[in-house]
């Protein structure tokens, strides 16, 4: 006897927090689908800005957001959110990274990367590190040459992050590596986000290396949020409501300064 899919009403912003449509979604919903059918339905037709279009989930909790890739599970990312605080959410946007993460742009090889940063080994508490990306995991350590270097964690289930609430930080540019798994599955809160910082040119190349990494082809990522490959299922997200001019309430959920979601 088949299993009968169950499906929500889950609301998409467009572009910022003053229009969103409401669509259903199933498990087997994928970004790319959000994208196609909103596109059209005419709803990201003369839209200035650069790049594509991509879906970002905005953790609004921990103050960061960050492209979903086309092939992401949408129901994979919101597994991850604290259902206790309706704070977070979905928002289709023009962005560069579009051409950088689509499939056809995938490197054959994983991406390696290293640079001095400041990471938050406390909060408010910077300390200066060599981070390396290799083998689609993050090392750290005190100087480049390795020698102590420690294990911080595996792009498996570790994503890059825009950190867009107002940080003091040493350095202008702040980005994090974020665990997709829920905060439940961590005994130890601090091990479930590592906030960095360092020059915008080091910072858009560590943002650009990680995601790039995380789905290099031929590598199978555990509980990561991401499915690649085609799946032979109907079209599973049809709209609900036309689009709508955002609540008051939602509207107090504004983008924090700097934003790659405020409104421009």
């Amino acid at each position: 006897m088949e299993t009968k899919q169950v499906s929500w009403q889950q609301r998409v912003f467009i572009v910022d927090l003053q229009r969103f449509n409401t669509l259903l979604m199933t498990p087997a919903t994928t970004a790319k689908e959000v994208i196609d059918v909103l596109e059209a339905q005419g709803q990201l037709a003369n839209w200035a800005g650069m790049g594509g279009w991509m879906l970002f989930e905005v953790s609004q909790d921990f103050g960061m957001e960050r492209p979903i890739r086309h092939f992401e599970v949408v129901s994979e990312v919101i597994s991850s959110w604290d259902k206790d605080k309706s704070v977070n959410l979905l928002v289709v946007k023009k962005t560069p990274l579009a051409a950088l993460l689509h499939p056809s742009a995938m490197p054959s090889s994983s991406p390696v990367f290293g640079t001095y940063v400041e990471w938050e080994s406390k909060p408010r508490k910077w300390s200066k590190r060599w981070l390396e990306l290799r083998e689609q995991g993050l090392w750290l350590s005190k100087k480049d040459n390795g020698k102590d270097e420690t294990f911080l964690c595996s792009l498996a289930n570790f994503d890059a992050y825009v950190v867009t609430r107002p940080h003091k930080s040493p350095k202008p540019y702040v980005f994090a590596v974020k665990s997709t798994d829920n905060l439940t599955f961590f005994e130890n809160a601090a091990d479930y986000v590592h906030v960095f910082c360092c020059s915008e040119k080091d910072g858009r190349k560590w943002l650009e290396s990680v995601l790039l990494a995380r789905v290099t082809p031929g590598k199978s990522l555990s509980r990561s949020g991401t499915r690649k490959g085609s799946r032979n299922v109907q079209q599973p997200l049809v709209q609900v409501s036309p689009i709508t001019t955002a609540t008051t309430a939602t509207q107090a959920y504004v983008f924090e300064p700097g934003s790659l979601l405020a409104k421009r």
